[in-house]
């Protein structure tokens, strides 16, 4: 049997990337592997506030993906713009996780998705996963 493996990709900004943590805190405390991911530029920050320091380390792994303004982006100018870069972007490149993930010999064997991520549903089933959507809200504590 396969062991557990999710990989949680969030919304990179404030209100999204705190409680996606904690969440995957919660699936590491029942031994579930978690690789978590959010944009390139909000993982640096994290790292310099090292905020991710007291993580598990093992069950917990972080791996960005890339929104297409690796560097920042100004949410204020052109959010529409950024919308459809972290489509573009961030699909392929988590594309690029989850297989990466099976050819290391630890397969995602679950997706779970901010709701301002929807393009992650379409990833899965490009690369032939089965897709279940539920909302996660009934599942915490």
């Amino acid at each position: 049997m396969v062991k557990p493996h999710v990989i949680l990709t969030t919304f990179p900004a404030q209100g999204h990337i705190n409680p996606a943590l904690q969440f995957a805190k919660n699936l590491v405390k029942n031994g579930i592997q978690v690789t978590f991911s959010t944009s390139i530029y909000a993982q640096r920050l994290m790292d310099e506030k090292k905020s991710i320091d007291n993580f598990p380390k093992g069950l917990m792994n972080f791996v960005p993906f890339s929104d297409g303004f690796d560097d920042g982006f100004d949410h204020s100018k052109d959010p529409v713009c950024y919308m459809s870069q972290l489509r573009k972007c961030g699909s392929e490149t988590v594309k690029n996780i989850i297989i990466n993930c099976s050819e290391n010999g630890s397969p995602i064997t679950c997706l779970l998705y901010s709701i301002f991520l929807p393009w992650a549903a379409e990833v899965i089933f490009l690369l032939d996963y089965y897709l279940c959507v539920r909302s996660v809200s009934t599942h915490l504590d």
